[in-house]
């Protein structure tokens, strides 16, 4: 009847657009011969207001709405009811949110309406929501009033029922068109113009408002007439109030709603069975209300009345409908001496029973009834509610009731609608149905109820005695009570894979004894198994369903299936032929699948106890899943919460919970998704470790956070489970994680198996196993992991491994398996999470992150965590920016009080406190943003947590101090997010939204676009691209997607960043860690999968990928900040379109059935879509351009072809000990100083994926111990090693390499020169050959480099000089205050270098003698490992992190002009190279980090250079710089004296660099590996070393130097911190123990021996069988040097060690070790060649490799009687299958 509908999608009313929708799609016509036309809009207020437009133009117009998408019409209502404009509005009358969301049925949104002069219809079932609806259309159009016909959503809106339908014959007979007509003529048309909508004032406005009183007139005459001839037509008659009951009741309720067919049903059953007088007024018409009517309905007999309200008005003397009984009773019928009393029920869709109408009754019948109430729930704090009695069956003779169980997207909903719309049609049955869902978005509980029956079946309630129970997941049977609605000799399906044998010990006792009790038929399937061989995967709907027509007998079983196979085919269609023959194929297959099983009678004499196999446990509170990492209040609150909330709902019985359960107001504590324990994957991922290469990258792309990587030291490991001890691995990446093993760990119960984790893996270490398996081995070891310390604050956030470490505060959640949101807020609170705060729009976002019981964002071990809040779906924007704003005022109030602490002089506080004061004032006053620390921390966090114990120490100090410490949460910097889906953010919430960006306010907001309404269905938004088929747009979708990104960059100080973790996670961190640190609004766009985009989404890693590599979803930063620098802000990281669009396109069923469908409509809609894509991706490219001016005046004049992006030069490294590093930061620099667009980093941090888009890739690799790859390039090493890689991978790129070694080593330089021929064999062009830096060389790898770096210049074009001299900008904001050297703001002892960990020095002694003359100072150490988290295995080293001599820096700063006490706070910015605590003094600048004492190379003369002020002082520095003749041989000279960075400052005494450049310019002091002298076998909590003093003379001064690093070690005291870490070294022990081990040592080179003889001692100790150790040992004096002699000499005693010595100075003729191998060497040789033996080698580097080596191919030479050729081969050999290792050092 309606011109035009406008509509915008919210549940319960979304179905009713989605219809009129469809049907326009598919051609039909309207009564006036027309398509009706559907728009949708961005919000229902722009529903509201383009409908008012339409009824003004003349247009007869309809929407549908429901709960605050009503509220938002309200002022349209008042508009078009006042403008008297014939129009009707279909509402699924539905909760309002208050203190939750609730998406369920009650009246609270049209009771707010009942102001805006509409008339308000009311409908009870689905066959009067047909009549009324097409009464309230005749009526509105005749009188010219708007009516609001409203039903109870869900209740109603979603009831399956069958009904008579009115056909469109009948409808166009009863249309008044001359009403019609005289609404045309009204409109607004210039042929006959008036003017509507002026400004009154108060001298008129009143009587205008008072004329319209006669168009409401008699209204309800016209509501009866309309009724009256719809009844002539087709019988139906549904009188404005309606009387049901007793003739002569005396008692009466009056309801609206569903309620009033309960009522009707109940009163007449109590009438006609049991004679009581009660009956019930049903009220449809409520406004304009009708008291004689009304009254007219009412029997005279009535002496007590009950009204009944699906509402609540707090504060109010009643509800609307009992406000309105009680006038009508007082104005109107004064004679009645009535009693009214007034009750609420039904609210949010609480269920109303027979059994609470017979309570009503009841307590009418009452002395004195409760004049006001609750019914159908507990109220045991106001003590409102009524109580209820036993279950009423009301229903008629030969219903059959049905109840099936199924889990949320297994299609036994959708199977369930099938099945009644067949049984309803295809019968002379009448059918219902209704159905319950939990709030999960994929996995939850569902709950069909089904009936079916010769009689029509008015029963709007669940189904509470059941004829047929099918369950259809085999867990519910544990977690759940299923037999309690089961009715006496009824029928129970179990979809399951047990035998009939299993039944006794799977089934709980409870069910058992129901089962027989009851006389049940019992039977199951294996319906899963079923599926899985028809190819559906676990949709096991049809399967399931041909089993209920097969059990059920509600119809012929060979009927039935006949229907339903053309359901699927319906059903199916757009999915596909082969869809729809799988799910036949299923349905053929079940017969055969159903057993019947026996119920024993004895199962009915069970007793009410849990039998042995615990088998009620599930039913009991669950146990979290984590164990130290709740802080303790939050523990309680949360297992509180459990116990009263969440286990009750979890378990189905959530209506029974008292109303004293409930907090008021809505707060609900975090973290308790981690007590459900779903268990709902059939698969869970197994992972084998050995071959993960520890990239994180399941973790995370993982949904539900059920899979992550755990850390863990020896000594924890040793209290694991065996299966996490045994799948622990040391751990990658070097730094701390040397420190740890390393274990990827799945929680099998809270998987969903999505199977993405297994997508995503680059080696395939995961894979699916059968979920019940994998439990009973994985649970143990989840337990475990999550007790483990949280270590997430040791590691960089901002790599994709790194951040994979920080805990996720969200975990566990409600949303989809796959989903495509979760992995995008999951990583934000990684990066974030300890100090976010989300405000969440209403969508999917709200209902899998805040659904009760069950929420997923949690806390740390702190009590920390997102703080998340929701206010409605369209002011999310605004509602974000409230709380920023509140937040920004309440922090300058902070920054006033501490002002005013800090300048009171009677306000006492200790230095330390008013030190940290200040420094929050200065980052206050200055107007900083929040600088991110190196590992991604908060400035202003860790400023808050040093304040917070001073405050707590000193806040009974002084008044103004306790108000700091009330105050002090508010020091930190909250991370506000403002988070939404697409049709928030691109429909309705962009005014806002819009608004918000436009407020320079330091804001987030992310954007989780899936192109569609998920939540509500998958309706069209803006987001939804050109071609899509969605609800709301059945043809495709006609216009092309908004560009949100594109938008806002045209603010030009907006940060917008398009990002999809599935494709390059690295960007997405990038991205989100740039916008929190951006000083202003930011806003990411972040590409989300998802189910309704119509494909698997176990596929979507695949498929974005697809996305990207199209064009479809470019990946893109944009940063305003880089402006400053003269950067291009924007920077496109997905590059050139490389892939198939129409071949994307055609795997998404949105598009793709778009094509089934209308394929030439699809053809011209994808070209199109093509079309904007190429467009877009054109102007993405100009924006990338360097000349970007330039570029756009191209464009706009259209010149340009905007080809590639200007080249980028990616310089990537692989560093162990931090050279590789050093030299690859220097080279950054030089390239940005030549005006080269350069990027950076470690190659394992960079995205693998995007190494074919690198232009031009320099690597600089390092290469450690015998041959290994460092940490931090090894999984870049095995990816490019994947025989998946084509050879033309990397056909786009050129490259070159520079690899760094010690030629000592047999193994040179060996990773940089893999790297250089792996590149080569994919396709890279070489463009120079590799650079060689040997640390043997005289000025060690600088002299391979010096020569390199110019021919790299080169070839690059580039100049070789840098084109600007300038001093560089700083790379550090260091802000200083005063000091004193001895009270430095952090201890000593507290600054602790990255990946170092403090052990406890326990013994520094000497092992050789001091006062006899000797030269040499060789040392015993001892390190103690107790609690610390370090182990180590025999053969490795241990890295010391040398301090500066404290006298030596004060001497430095004196020369530098440097206040050794100033305290200073040092923050690092862009180009920072070194590491620097945040806090410390100038003095432990140069005793901690910087490296004054260390040689510099030739960058540090370059950048020195720039700072001398003498003219002569600057010429020799750029002769060194500029490798000139002259600077040479200056610098020759400085290194043979073996100058360091203090002699060169010392020399050139005209350049001061400020220490700001100083921290830069200066390496940071590197650690230095000494070899391990102990074993952990015999001493597990001991590291033991044995080192001698490095010295050296200066020639130039005589003075005498030692090693930075053996002359700290000497100095230490025991007891003293020493900064160390764990390395591997060459050393590898054959796993044999029986295995002969030869090994050769000089001077300390004893020390590794002395560990592996350890350890062979401990075996044999031990029982073990040990094979022959020899151990061949050299020094110079046996007196002095023959060190540990009684240890060796008792080993020797034992029968484990043969030992060889060679003390070159005893006698006259010098004797070496090689002498002694040579002599030995017959019993050499037969170890090594015919025993397999191990040879190993440590020394001094200089001489000792080559002589032994010699020394060995004489041996071999001599056994074998062969040549040198062949004996070098032999030990070549050897080499390469490491029996012949060498550890040297230099």
């Amino acid at each position: 009847m309606s011109d035009v509908a406008f509509i915008y999608p919210i549940t319960p009313s979304s179905p009713m657009g989605e219809m009129v929708d469809e049907w326009a799609a598919q051609g039909l016509l309207n009564c006036q011969g027309q398509k009706l036309s559907v728009t949708e809009m961005q919000s229902e207020a722009g529903a509201a207001g383009a409908l008012h437009g339409a009824l003004k133009a003349g247009a007869f117009g309809v929407t549908f709405t429901a709960s605050q998408g009503l509220l938002l019409m309200i002022p349209n209502m008042f508009k078009i009811a006042g403008e008297l404009l014939p129009c009707v509005m279909h509402v699924a009358a539905r909760a309002v949110a208050g203190q939750a969301l609730s998406i369920f049925g009650d009246h609270s949104d049209v009771m707010a309406c009942r102001s805006t002069g509409w008339c308000m219809l009311a409908s009870e079932s689905v066959e009067m929501v047909q009549h009324n609806a097409l009464v309230a259309h005749l009526v509105s159009m005749e009188r010219r009033i708007p009516v609001q016909h409203f039903f109870d959503g869900f209740r109603t809106s979603h009831e399956v029922n069958k009904i008579k339908m009115i056909d469109y014959e009948t409808i166009k007979e009863l249309i008044d068109w001359e009403a019609v007509k005289e609404h045309h003529d009204l409109a607004l048309n210039p042929r006959h113009p008036h003017i509507q909508g002026t400004s009154q004032g108060p001298d008129v406005f009143f009587q205008a408002v008072e004329a319209g009183n006669a168009a409401y007139a008699d209204l309800a005459t016209t509501f009866e007439a309309k009724a009256k001839l719809l009844e002539e037509r087709t019988g139906l008659n549904y009188a404005l109030y309606a009387y049901e009951g007793h003739e002569e009741a005396i008692h009466v309720i009056v309801v609206m709603g569903s309620a009033a067919v309960t009522c009707g049903e109940t009163a007449s059953y109590l009438a006609r069975e049991r004679g009581q007088r009660v009956g019930v007024l049903k009220v449809r018409l409520f406004r304009p209300w009708d008291p004689s009517r009304f009254l007219a309905a009412l029997p005279k007999t009535v002496q007590r009345i009950c009204v009944l309200d699906r509402t609540k008005e707090p504060g109010s003397q009643g509800e609307p409908l009992l406000l309105e009984v009680a006038a009508t009773l007082q104005f109107h019928a004064l004679h009645m001496p009535v009693i009214c009393v007034g009750g609420r029920y039904g609210l949010g869709s609480k269920e109303f029973t027979p059994n609470m109408v017979v309570s009503c009754f009841e307590n009418l019948a009452k002395e004195t009834p409760r004049p006001r109430f609750t019914v159908g729930i507990s109220d045991d704090v106001t003590n409102l509610s009524l109580a209820v009695g036993e279950w009423l069956d009301v229903l008629p003779a030969g219903t059959k009731e049905c109840m099936f169980y199924g889990i949320g997207s297994d299609g036994t909903v959708g199977a369930n609608k099938s099945a009644v719309k067949m049984i309803g049609l295809g019968t002379d049955l009448y059918s219902q149905a209704y159905f319950e869902y939990d709030a999960k978005k994929s996995g939850g509980v569902t709950i069909s109820h089904l009936r079916f029956g010769p009689q029509p079946i008015h029963a709007p309630y669940n189904v509470r005695s059941a004829d047929y129970l099918a369950v259809h997941k085999s867990t519910y049977v544990m977690r759940y009570d299923m037999t309690k609605f089961l009715k006496k000799g009824g029928v129970c399906v179990i979809n399951c894979n047990w035998s009939q044998e299993d039944l006794e010990r799977k089934l709980p006792m409870k069910m058992r004894r129901d089962l027989a009790s009851k006389k049940a038929r019992l039977y199951i399937i294996d319906a899963t198994q079923i599926a899985v061989k028809a190819g559906l995967g676990k949709r096991i709907n049809m399967i399931m369903q041909s089993v209920f027509f097969k059990l059920s007998e509600v119809m012929p079983y060979e009927a039935a299936i006949d229907m339903l196979k053309n359901s699927i085919k319906k059903m199916y269609s757009k999915k596909g032929e082969t869809v729809v023959q799988m799910n036949i194929a299923g349905v053929d297959a079940s017969l055969d699948g159903i057993i019947e099983c026996e119920v024993p009678a004895g199962w009915s004499l069970l007793q009410d106890l849990p039998d042995a196999m615990g088998e009620d446990l599930a039913r009991q509170m669950p146990t979290p899943s984590r164990g130290r990492r709740i802080p303790s209040q939050m523990n309680a609150d949360a297992a509180d919460f459990v116990k009263r909330i969440l286990t009750p709902c979890n378990n189905l019985d959530g209506n029974a919970l008292p109303v004293s359960a409930f907090v008021p107001g809505g707060r609900v504590p975090l973290g308790t998704t981690q007590f459900e324990k779903r268990g709902i994957a059939m698969s869970v991922p197994v992972v084998d470790m050995d071959k993960c290469t520890q990239c994180n990258k399941c973790s995370l792309i993982c949904p539900h956070a059920a899979v992550r990587p755990f850390l863990a030291t020896q000594q924890e490991l040793g209290s694991a489970p065996d299966g996490f001890q045994h799948g622990s691995r040391p751990a990658l990446g070097g730094g701390v994680l040397d420190n740890y093993f390393y274990r990827i760990q799945v929680s099998p119960l809270d998987c969903t198996g999505c199977e993405l984790c297994v997508r995503i893996c680059p080696a395939d270490a995961l894979q699916l196993e059968e979920a019940g398996k994998v439990v009973a081995q994985e649970k143990p070891s989840w337990d475990f992991a999550t007790s483990l310390p949280d270590r997430g604050d040791e590691i960089d956030k901002t790599t994709v491994k790194g951040s994979q470490f920080q805990r996720p505060y969200l975990e566990f959640s409600g949303a989809c398996e796959g989903c495509g949101e979760t992995p995008h807020v999951k990583l934000m609170t990684q990066l974030f999470g300890e100090r976010l705060v989300i405000a969440n729009a209403t969508g999917c976002t709200s209902i899998w992150g805040a659904s009760n019981p069950s929420f997923p964002y949690t806390v740390n071990g702190k009590g920390e965590g997102p703080a998340w809040a929701n206010s409605l779906f369209e002011d999310n924007a605004e509602f974000g920016f409230g709380m920023r704003k509140a937040f920004k005022q309440r922090r300058d109030h902070l920054a006033l009080q501490v002002e005013d602490v800090l300048s009171d002089k009677s306000c006492t506080m200790s230095k330390d406190l008013q030190r940290v004061l200040q420094q929050y004032l200065v980052m206050r006053k200055e107007d900083l943003h929040d600088l991110l620390l190196p590992r991604g921390q908060s400035i202003y966090h860790q400023i808050m947590e040093k304040l917070a114990p001073l405050l707590e120490q000193e806040k009974d100090e002084h008044p103004k101090i306790k108000q700091l410490y009330n105050l002090r949460d508010m020091f930190g910097r909250s991370s506000f997010w403002i988070v939404g889906g697409d049709g928030w953010a691109y429909d309705i919430g962009y005014g806002g939204l819009d608004h918000v960006i436009a407020s320079q306010e330091h804001v987030n907001i992310l954007v989780l676009d899936t192109e569609m309404y998920s939540n509500t269905g998958g309706q069209a938004s803006k987001a939804t691209p050109q071609g899509a088929l969605a609800k709301f747009a059945e043809s495709g979708k006609a216009t092309d997607k908004k560009d949100l990104g594109q938008l806002v960059m045209t603010y030009k100080n907006v940060y917008v960043a398009s990002i999809c973790v599935h494709v390059n996670p690295q960007q997405a961190v990038r991205a989100m860690i740039e916008a929190d640190a951006y000083p202003g609004p930011s806003l990411i766009l972040a590409y989300s999968p998802c189910i309704s985009q119509g494909y698997p989404l176990a596929e979507s890693i695949q498929h974005c990928q697809a996305a990207v590599d199209t064009g479809y979803w470019p990946l893109y930063r944009y940063n305003p900040e880089l402006l400053a620098s003269g950067n291009n802000p924007f920077q496109l990281d997905s590059k050139k379109i490389r892939g198939d669009l129409f071949k994307f396109l055609s795997q998404e069923n949105r598009f793709a059935a778009v094509m089934r469908r209308d394929p030439k409509h699809a053809e011209e809609l994808d070209l199109k879509l093509k079309q904007n894509v190429i467009q877009k991706n054109h102007l993405l490219q100009v924006l990338n351009q360097e000349d970007l001016q330039g570029q756009f005046s191209k464009l706009v004049e259209g010149l340009s072809e905007a080809g590639g992006a200007g080249d980028m030069i990616t310089v990537l490294y692989g560093s162990e000990t931090g050279n590789a590093e050093e030299q690859a930061k220097n080279l950054l620099q030089d390239l940005r100083a030549r005006g080269l667009r350069a990027q950076g980093s470690a190659l394992d941090d960079f995205p693998f994926e995007d190494l074919p888009n690198q232009k031009v890739l320099i690597l600089v690799v390092s290469t450690c111990g015998l041959g290994e790859f460092p940490q931090n390039c090894k999984q870049t090493w095995l990816k490019l090693n994947s025989a998946e890689l084509p050879m033309t991978w990397l056909g786009g790129t050129k490259f070159c390499t520079f690899g760094l070694g010690d030629s000592t080593y047999s193994q040179f330089c060996y990773a940089a020169a893999g790297f250089d021929t792996r590149l080569a064999e994919l396709g890279g062009r070489r463009m120079l050959q590799r650079g060689v830096g040997d640390d043997r060389d005289e000025d060690r790898y600088y002299t391979g480099w010096d020569a390199w770096l110019p021919e790299l210049w080169k070839v690059l074009g580039a100049p070789p000089l840098p084109l600007t001299r300038e001093v560089p900008p700083p790379a550090y904001r260091v802000d200083s205050s005063p000091g004193h050297v001895d009270s430095p703001p952090v201890n000593d002892d507290d600054i602790v270098p990255p990946a170092a960990t403090r052990l406890t020095l326990l013994t520094n002694r000497l092992l050789v003698p001091c006062d006899t003359g000797y030269d040499r100072d060789i040392r015993h150490y001892e390190f103690s490992l107790q609690g610390a988290p370090l182990s180590y295995r025999t053969g490795e080293s241990l890295a010391i992190w040398p301090r500066n001599p404290v006298e030596k820096v004060e001497e430095f700063c004196s020369m530098m002009g440097l206040d050794a006490g100033q305290q200073l706070r040092v923050v690092p910015l862009e180009g920072a190279r070194n590491w620097c605590p945040l806090e410390l003094n100038v003095r432990q600048v140069f005793t901690h980090v910087l490296d004054i004492f260390g040689k510099p190379n030739r960058k540090f003369f370059d950048v020195l250079m720039l700072f001398a002020t003498d003219e002569s002082e600057r010429k020799e520095l750029q002769g060194i710089a500029e490798n000139s003749s002259e600077g040479q041989a200056l610098y020759r000279d400085l290194v043979q004296d073996f100058a360091n960075h203090s002699d060169v400052l010392k020399r050139f005494k005209s350049a001061r660099p400020p220490l700001e450049h100083l921290l830069n310019m200066v390496p940071s002091l590197k650690p230095r590996s000494y070899s391990i002298a102990s074993s952990p076998s015999m001493h597990p909590d001991q590291i033991q070393l044995c080192v001698v003093m490095v010295d050296w003379k200066v020639e130039s001064t005589q003075e005498l130097r030692i090693g930075e690093t053996t002359g700290y070690l000497s100095r230490q005291q025991p007891g003293a911190q020493v900064m160390c870490a764990v390395r591997q070294s060459a050393i590898v022990l054959p796993k044999d123990p029986t295995t002969p081990i030869i090994m050769a040592g000089m001077g300390t080179g004893l020390a590794p021996w002395r560990a592996v003889t350890q350890e062979r001692v401990y075996q044999a100790r031990q029982g073990q069988a040990v094979g022959p150790c020899l151990l061949f040992f050299g020094a110079r004096y046996s007196k002095f040097e023959f060190l540990y002699r009684e240890e060796f000499e008792k080993y020797e005693q034992e029968g484990v060690l043969k030992m060889f010595t060679a003390f070159s100075r005893d006698q006259a003729r010098k004797i070496y070790v090689q002498h002694r191998i040579m002599e030995a060497g017959s019993q050499v040789a037969d170890l090594m060649l015919r025993h397999n033996g191990h040879f190993y080698v440590c020394g001094s580097a200089r001489r000792v490799p080559e002589d032994i080596y010699c020394a060995m191919k004489e041996v071999m030479m001599a056994s074998e009687r062969c040549d040198e050729e062949e004996a070098e081969a032999m030990l070549s050999n050897l080499k390469m299958e490491g029996r012949y290792t060498v550890e040297a050092w230099s």
